[in-house]
Protein backbone atom coordinates (compact mmCIF):
# COMPACT_ATOMS: atom_id res chain seq x y z
CA UNK A 1 0.00 0.00 0.00
CA UNK A 2 2.90 2.37 0.70
CA UNK A 3 3.96 1.95 -2.90
CA UNK A 4 0.54 2.03 -4.58
CA UNK A 5 -1.48 4.69 -2.69
CA UNK A 6 0.70 7.86 -2.79
CA UNK A 7 1.06 9.66 -6.10
CA UNK A 8 2.03 12.97 -7.61
CA UNK A 9 -0.95 15.15 -8.44
CA UNK A 10 -1.90 17.48 -11.27
CA UNK A 11 0.91 19.70 -12.50
CA UNK A 12 3.56 17.25 -11.35
CA UNK A 13 2.78 14.42 -13.77
CA UNK A 14 1.14 14.76 -17.20
CA UNK A 15 -2.63 14.28 -17.18
CA UNK A 16 -2.59 11.19 -19.48
CA UNK A 17 -0.28 9.41 -17.02
CA UNK A 18 -2.52 10.31 -14.08
CA UNK A 19 -5.62 9.16 -15.95
CA UNK A 20 -4.02 5.79 -16.69
CA UNK A 21 -2.92 5.50 -13.07
CA UNK A 22 -6.43 6.21 -11.80
CA UNK A 23 -7.98 3.59 -14.06
CA UNK A 24 -5.36 0.88 -13.59
CA UNK A 25 -4.59 1.21 -9.87
CA UNK A 26 -7.64 0.94 -7.58
CA UNK A 27 -5.48 1.98 -4.60
CA UNK A 28 -4.13 5.24 -6.06
CA UNK A 29 -5.00 8.41 -4.17
CA UNK A 30 -5.44 10.16 -7.51
CA UNK A 31 -8.94 8.62 -7.48
CA UNK A 32 -9.72 10.75 -4.43
CA UNK A 33 -8.56 14.10 -5.82
CA UNK A 34 -9.49 13.44 -9.46
CA UNK A 35 -12.46 11.01 -9.58
CA UNK A 36 -13.23 12.20 -13.13
CA UNK A 37 -10.09 10.38 -14.28
CA UNK A 38 -11.89 7.12 -13.49
CA UNK A 39 -15.32 8.16 -14.76
CA UNK A 40 -15.22 10.78 -17.52
CA UNK A 41 -18.92 11.56 -16.98
CA UNK A 42 -18.07 13.21 -13.64
CA UNK A 43 -17.74 16.96 -14.02
CA UNK A 44 -15.27 18.68 -11.72
CA UNK A 45 -16.89 20.90 -9.10
CA UNK A 46 -20.31 19.22 -9.20
CA UNK A 47 -22.02 17.52 -6.27
CA UNK A 48 -21.30 14.18 -7.92
CA UNK A 49 -17.62 15.06 -8.10
CA UNK A 50 -17.39 15.81 -4.37
CA UNK A 51 -19.53 12.82 -3.41
CA UNK A 52 -17.44 10.36 -5.45
CA UNK A 53 -14.22 11.89 -4.17
CA UNK A 54 -15.37 11.41 -0.56
CA UNK A 55 -16.52 7.84 -1.24
CA UNK A 56 -13.13 6.95 -2.72
CA UNK A 57 -11.37 8.32 0.36
CA UNK A 58 -13.69 6.41 2.70
CA UNK A 59 -12.96 3.20 0.78
CA UNK A 60 -9.20 3.67 1.27
CA UNK A 61 -9.68 4.21 5.01
CA UNK A 62 -12.27 1.47 5.61
CA UNK A 63 -10.23 -1.12 3.72
CA UNK A 64 -7.14 -0.33 5.78
CA UNK A 65 -5.16 1.08 2.87
CA UNK A 66 -4.62 4.28 4.87
CA UNK A 67 -3.49 3.88 8.48
CA UNK A 68 -4.77 6.31 11.09
CA UNK A 69 -2.40 7.86 13.63
CA UNK A 70 -2.98 10.18 16.53
CA UNK A 71 -1.86 13.80 16.43
CA UNK A 72 1.89 14.01 15.94
CA UNK A 73 4.82 15.90 14.48
CA UNK A 74 6.79 14.09 11.81
CA UNK A 75 10.25 14.20 10.29
CA UNK A 76 10.09 14.00 6.49
CA UNK A 77 13.00 13.05 4.23
CA UNK A 78 13.32 12.96 0.47
CA UNK A 79 16.32 11.36 -1.21
CA UNK A 80 17.08 12.23 -4.80
CA UNK A 81 19.90 10.45 -6.66
CA UNK A 82 23.17 12.34 -6.34
CA UNK A 83 21.77 14.91 -3.88
CA UNK A 84 22.07 15.42 -0.13
CA UNK A 85 18.86 14.16 1.55
CA UNK A 86 16.24 16.89 2.02
CA UNK A 87 14.69 17.01 5.49
CA UNK A 88 11.95 18.99 7.18
CA UNK A 89 9.26 18.72 9.82
CA UNK A 90 5.55 18.19 9.19
CA UNK A 91 3.59 20.30 11.66
CA UNK A 92 0.28 22.14 11.88
CA UNK A 93 0.50 25.89 11.21
CA UNK A 94 -2.42 28.03 12.33
CA UNK A 95 -4.74 29.59 9.79
CA UNK A 96 -4.43 32.81 11.77
CA UNK A 97 -0.73 32.96 10.87
CA UNK A 98 -1.67 32.99 7.19
CA UNK A 99 -4.62 35.34 7.56
CA UNK A 100 -2.54 37.80 9.61
CA UNK A 101 0.32 37.79 7.11
CA UNK A 102 3.04 36.13 9.20
CA UNK A 103 2.91 33.26 6.69
CA UNK A 104 3.87 35.22 3.58
CA UNK A 105 3.01 34.58 -0.06
CA UNK A 106 4.70 35.53 -3.33
CA UNK A 107 2.03 34.32 -5.80
CA UNK A 108 -1.46 35.54 -6.64
CA UNK A 109 -4.22 33.38 -5.18
CA UNK A 110 -7.16 33.02 -7.55
CA UNK A 111 -10.37 33.45 -5.56
CA UNK A 112 -12.49 31.01 -7.58
CA UNK A 113 -9.83 28.30 -7.46
CA UNK A 114 -9.44 28.81 -3.72
CA UNK A 115 -13.20 28.47 -3.11
CA UNK A 116 -13.38 25.27 -5.19
CA UNK A 117 -10.47 23.76 -3.30
CA UNK A 118 -11.98 24.79 0.06
CA UNK A 119 -15.21 23.01 -0.93
CA UNK A 120 -13.19 19.91 -1.78
CA UNK A 121 -11.46 20.05 1.61
CA UNK A 122 -14.89 20.32 3.24
CA UNK A 123 -16.23 17.35 1.30
CA UNK A 124 -13.27 15.19 2.30
CA UNK A 125 -12.86 16.68 5.79
CA UNK A 126 -9.16 16.42 5.07
CA UNK A 127 -6.19 17.60 3.02
CA UNK A 128 -3.74 15.11 1.52
CA UNK A 129 -0.59 17.14 0.87
CA UNK A 130 1.36 19.52 3.12
CA UNK A 131 2.00 23.12 2.16
CA UNK A 132 5.76 23.71 1.77
CA UNK A 133 6.92 26.56 4.04
CA UNK A 134 10.41 27.88 4.58
CA UNK A 135 12.71 30.40 6.23
CA UNK A 136 16.22 30.30 7.59
CA UNK A 137 15.74 27.82 10.43
CA UNK A 138 17.52 28.13 13.78
CA UNK A 139 20.87 26.34 13.74
CA UNK A 140 19.93 24.14 16.67
CA UNK A 141 16.83 22.88 14.83
CA UNK A 142 18.67 22.37 11.55
CA UNK A 143 21.43 20.37 13.25
CA UNK A 144 18.85 18.31 15.08
CA UNK A 145 16.93 17.44 11.91
CA UNK A 146 20.01 16.12 10.15
CA UNK A 147 21.36 14.17 13.11
CA UNK A 148 18.17 12.50 14.29
CA UNK A 149 18.56 8.74 13.95
CA UNK A 150 15.07 7.25 13.77
CA UNK A 151 14.75 3.54 13.23
CA UNK A 152 11.17 2.72 12.27
CA UNK A 153 9.48 4.98 9.70
CA UNK A 154 5.69 5.08 9.67
CA UNK A 155 5.75 5.29 5.88
CA UNK A 156 8.28 4.90 3.09
CA UNK A 157 7.86 4.85 -0.67
CA UNK A 158 9.71 5.36 -3.94
CA UNK A 159 7.89 7.66 -6.36
CA UNK A 160 7.62 7.61 -10.16
CA UNK A 161 10.76 9.75 -10.43
CA UNK A 162 12.78 7.30 -8.36
CA UNK A 163 12.91 9.57 -5.29
CA UNK A 164 12.68 7.95 -1.86
CA UNK A 165 10.15 9.51 0.55
CA UNK A 166 10.30 8.60 4.26
CA UNK A 167 8.27 9.73 7.26
CA UNK A 168 9.09 9.23 10.96
CA UNK A 169 6.96 10.10 13.98
CA UNK A 170 8.78 12.24 16.56
CA UNK A 171 8.49 11.49 20.26
CA UNK A 172 7.24 14.04 22.80
CA UNK A 173 10.72 15.35 23.64
CA UNK A 174 11.71 15.76 20.00
CA UNK A 175 8.37 17.41 19.19
CA UNK A 176 8.72 19.90 22.05
CA UNK A 177 12.20 20.83 20.83
CA UNK A 178 10.91 21.43 17.29
CA UNK A 179 8.06 23.64 18.49
CA UNK A 180 10.36 25.62 20.76
CA UNK A 181 12.72 26.34 17.85
CA UNK A 182 9.97 27.24 15.39
CA UNK A 183 8.41 29.69 17.84
CA UNK A 184 11.54 31.87 17.55
CA UNK A 185 10.71 32.63 13.90
CA UNK A 186 8.84 35.83 13.12
CA UNK A 187 7.51 34.55 9.82
CA UNK A 188 7.39 31.70 7.32
CA UNK A 189 7.28 31.90 3.53
CA UNK A 190 5.14 29.77 1.22
CA UNK A 191 7.49 27.94 -1.14
CA UNK A 192 4.78 25.77 -2.74
CA UNK A 193 1.04 25.41 -2.15
CA UNK A 194 -0.38 28.95 -2.14
CA UNK A 195 -3.92 27.89 -3.07
CA UNK A 196 -3.85 24.96 -0.65
CA UNK A 197 -2.81 27.27 2.22
CA UNK A 198 -5.55 29.76 1.39
CA UNK A 199 -8.23 27.10 0.86
CA UNK A 200 -7.57 25.15 4.07
CA UNK A 201 -7.42 28.40 6.05
CA UNK A 202 -10.76 29.42 4.52
CA UNK A 203 -12.28 26.03 5.37
CA UNK A 204 -11.05 26.11 8.98
CA UNK A 205 -12.32 29.65 9.47
CA UNK A 206 -15.76 28.91 8.02
CA UNK A 207 -16.03 25.65 10.01
CA UNK A 208 -15.11 27.35 13.28
CA UNK A 209 -12.00 25.17 13.62
CA UNK A 210 -9.29 27.79 13.14
CA UNK A 211 -8.57 27.98 16.89
CA UNK A 212 -8.19 24.24 17.33
CA UNK A 213 -6.79 23.04 13.99
CA UNK A 214 -4.12 24.25 11.62
CA UNK A 215 -2.82 23.67 8.11
CA UNK A 216 -0.57 20.64 7.60
CA UNK A 217 2.80 22.05 6.52
CA UNK A 218 6.28 20.82 5.73
CA UNK A 219 8.78 23.35 7.08
CA UNK A 220 12.29 23.31 5.60
CA UNK A 221 15.37 25.48 5.78
CA UNK A 222 15.49 27.99 2.91
CA UNK A 223 19.07 27.06 1.99
CA UNK A 224 18.09 23.41 1.46
CA UNK A 225 15.28 23.95 -1.02
CA UNK A 226 16.07 23.04 -4.61
CA UNK A 227 14.85 25.91 -6.78
CA UNK A 228 14.64 25.67 -10.56
CA UNK A 229 13.37 28.12 -13.12
CA UNK A 230 10.40 27.90 -15.45
CA UNK A 231 11.33 28.49 -19.08
CA UNK A 232 9.13 30.33 -21.59
CA UNK A 233 8.22 28.71 -24.92
CA UNK A 234 6.47 30.61 -27.70
CA UNK A 235 4.57 29.39 -30.75
CA UNK A 236 2.65 31.00 -33.61
CA UNK A 237 4.56 34.27 -33.27
CA UNK A 238 5.79 34.43 -36.87
CA UNK A 239 9.27 35.27 -38.13
CA UNK A 240 11.10 37.50 -35.69
CA UNK A 241 14.61 38.85 -36.27
CA UNK A 242 16.19 38.10 -32.90
CA UNK A 243 19.39 40.07 -33.41
CA UNK A 244 17.58 43.17 -34.70
CA UNK A 245 15.29 43.28 -31.64
CA UNK A 246 18.16 42.77 -29.21
CA UNK A 247 20.14 45.57 -30.87
CA UNK A 248 17.12 47.88 -30.74
CA UNK A 249 16.70 47.07 -27.03
CA UNK A 250 20.37 47.94 -26.46
CA UNK A 251 21.19 44.51 -25.02
CA UNK A 252 24.53 42.76 -25.39
CA UNK A 253 24.43 39.23 -26.80
CA UNK A 254 26.48 36.55 -28.50
CA UNK A 255 25.77 33.28 -30.28
CA UNK A 256 26.47 30.02 -28.47
CA UNK A 257 25.62 26.38 -29.17
CA UNK A 258 23.84 25.56 -25.90
CA UNK A 259 24.35 22.09 -24.44
CA UNK A 260 22.44 20.19 -21.74
CA UNK A 261 24.98 21.22 -19.07
CA UNK A 262 24.69 24.93 -19.90
CA UNK A 263 24.37 27.22 -16.86
CA UNK A 264 22.57 30.51 -17.42
CA UNK A 265 24.13 33.11 -15.16
CA UNK A 266 22.07 35.62 -13.13
CA UNK A 267 21.17 38.82 -14.96
CA UNK A 268 21.05 37.04 -18.31
CA UNK A 269 18.79 34.84 -20.44
CA UNK A 270 19.33 32.35 -23.25
CA UNK A 271 17.19 32.40 -26.39
CA UNK A 272 16.86 29.24 -28.47
CA UNK A 273 15.48 29.65 -31.98
CA UNK A 274 15.85 28.29 -35.49
CA UNK A 275 18.15 31.26 -36.12
CA UNK A 276 20.52 29.91 -33.47
CA UNK A 277 21.15 30.10 -29.72
CA UNK A 278 21.86 33.43 -28.04
CA UNK A 279 23.15 34.41 -24.61
CA UNK A 280 21.72 37.81 -23.74
CA UNK A 281 22.95 40.13 -20.99
CA UNK A 282 20.07 42.04 -19.42
CA UNK A 283 22.20 44.93 -18.14
CA UNK A 284 22.14 46.56 -14.74
CA UNK A 285 18.90 46.90 -12.80
CA UNK A 286 17.56 50.25 -11.74
CA UNK A 287 18.71 50.40 -8.10
CA UNK A 288 15.36 51.93 -7.15
CA UNK A 289 13.19 49.19 -8.66
CA UNK A 290 11.26 46.81 -6.44
CA UNK A 291 11.96 43.11 -5.88
CA UNK A 292 9.82 42.00 -8.84
CA UNK A 293 11.48 44.48 -11.17
CA UNK A 294 14.85 42.84 -10.48
CA UNK A 295 13.73 39.37 -11.58
CA UNK A 296 15.05 38.18 -14.95
CA UNK A 297 11.65 36.75 -15.87
CA UNK A 298 9.95 40.09 -15.25
CA UNK A 299 12.59 41.95 -17.22
CA UNK A 300 12.20 39.85 -20.37
CA UNK A 301 8.41 39.89 -20.12
CA UNK A 302 8.27 43.68 -19.80
CA UNK A 303 11.08 44.69 -22.18
CA UNK A 304 11.38 41.98 -24.86
CA UNK A 305 8.03 40.19 -25.15
CA UNK A 306 5.90 43.26 -26.03
CA UNK A 307 8.25 44.45 -28.79
CA UNK A 308 9.27 41.03 -30.16
CA UNK A 309 5.96 39.17 -29.98
CA UNK A 310 3.22 41.63 -28.99
CA UNK A 311 2.75 39.75 -25.70
CA UNK A 312 1.83 41.99 -22.77
CA UNK A 313 0.37 39.39 -20.38
CA UNK A 314 2.16 36.04 -20.41
CA UNK A 315 -0.41 34.45 -18.12
CA UNK A 316 -3.27 34.99 -20.59
CA UNK A 317 -1.62 34.54 -23.99
CA UNK A 318 -2.15 31.11 -25.54
CA UNK A 319 1.03 31.49 -27.62
CA UNK A 320 3.00 31.08 -24.41
CA UNK A 321 3.84 27.80 -22.67
CA UNK A 322 5.86 27.10 -19.56
CA UNK A 323 8.47 24.40 -19.12
CA UNK A 324 10.17 23.12 -15.99
CA UNK A 325 13.72 24.35 -15.53
CA UNK A 326 15.16 20.83 -15.29
CA UNK A 327 14.08 20.01 -18.87
CA UNK A 328 17.21 19.17 -20.93
CA UNK A 329 18.29 21.81 -23.46
CA UNK A 330 18.44 19.07 -26.11
CA UNK A 331 14.73 18.34 -25.56
CA UNK A 332 13.85 22.03 -25.92
CA UNK A 333 15.87 22.25 -29.15
CA UNK A 334 14.10 19.19 -30.54
CA UNK A 335 10.68 20.76 -29.90
CA UNK A 336 11.77 23.85 -31.85
CA UNK A 337 13.27 21.80 -34.69
CA UNK A 338 10.03 19.83 -34.97
CA UNK A 339 8.02 23.05 -35.22
CA UNK A 340 6.18 22.65 -31.92
CA UNK A 341 7.53 26.03 -30.79
CA UNK A 342 9.33 28.95 -32.41
CA UNK A 343 11.35 30.31 -29.49
CA UNK A 344 12.45 29.27 -26.01
CA UNK A 345 13.70 31.64 -23.31
CA UNK A 346 15.87 29.74 -20.84
CA UNK A 347 16.12 31.53 -17.50
CA UNK A 348 18.39 31.25 -14.47
CA UNK A 349 16.79 29.97 -11.28
CA UNK A 350 15.73 32.50 -8.65
CA UNK A 351 17.21 32.25 -5.19
CA UNK A 352 14.83 31.81 -2.28
CA UNK A 353 16.22 35.10 -1.00
CA UNK A 354 14.61 36.77 -4.04
CA UNK A 355 11.34 34.98 -3.29
CA UNK A 356 11.45 36.22 0.31
CA UNK A 357 12.21 39.78 -0.82
CA UNK A 358 9.16 39.75 -3.11
CA UNK A 359 6.97 38.43 -0.27
CA UNK A 360 8.35 40.93 2.24
CA UNK A 361 7.39 43.78 -0.10
CA UNK A 362 3.86 42.40 -0.44
CA UNK A 363 4.37 41.77 -4.16
CA UNK A 364 3.72 38.78 -6.40
CA UNK A 365 6.01 37.10 -8.89
CA UNK A 366 5.01 36.61 -12.55
CA UNK A 367 3.15 33.33 -13.25
CA UNK A 368 5.32 30.21 -13.31
CA UNK A 369 8.49 31.86 -12.02
CA UNK A 370 9.87 29.09 -9.83
CA UNK A 371 9.82 25.30 -9.57
CA UNK A 372 10.58 24.42 -5.95
CA UNK A 373 11.57 20.98 -4.66
CA UNK A 374 10.96 18.80 -2.79
CA UNK A 375 7.70 18.10 -4.57
CA UNK A 376 5.43 16.22 -2.20
CA UNK A 377 3.27 13.20 -2.83
CA UNK A 378 -0.50 13.36 -2.58
CA UNK A 379 -1.86 10.79 -0.13
CA UNK A 380 1.49 10.01 1.50
CA UNK A 381 0.31 11.82 4.64
CA UNK A 382 -3.26 13.07 5.04
CA UNK A 383 -4.57 15.44 7.69
CA UNK A 384 -8.09 14.59 8.87
CA UNK A 385 -10.06 17.46 10.42
CA UNK A 386 -11.89 15.38 13.04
Amino acid sequence: MQQSVPTYGSGKLPQPILESLAKENPNSFIRVVKPQYVDASIEQGTDTFYQQSAENLCALIEDGRIEKHSHAIYLYEQKQPGCTPLRGVVVSVSAASYLSGSVKKHENVLENKCHRLAKHVEALNSVAEPVLLSNKLPTVLLDSLHHLELMNPVAKTICAQGFEHTLWKLNDEQSASVISSLETLDSLYIADGHHRMAAVSEYLLNAGKSDSQGVMSLIMDSDELLIKSFHRLLKNVGDVDVEAHLQTAGLSFYKSDLMDNAIIEPNSVAIISRQGDYIVGLGDCDPDCDAVGKLEVNRIETTLFPSMFGINDSGKDDRMAFLRGDTPISQIKLMIEQGMYDFAFVLPANSFGQVMEVADQGLTMPPKSTWVEPKLLTGFITQLFD
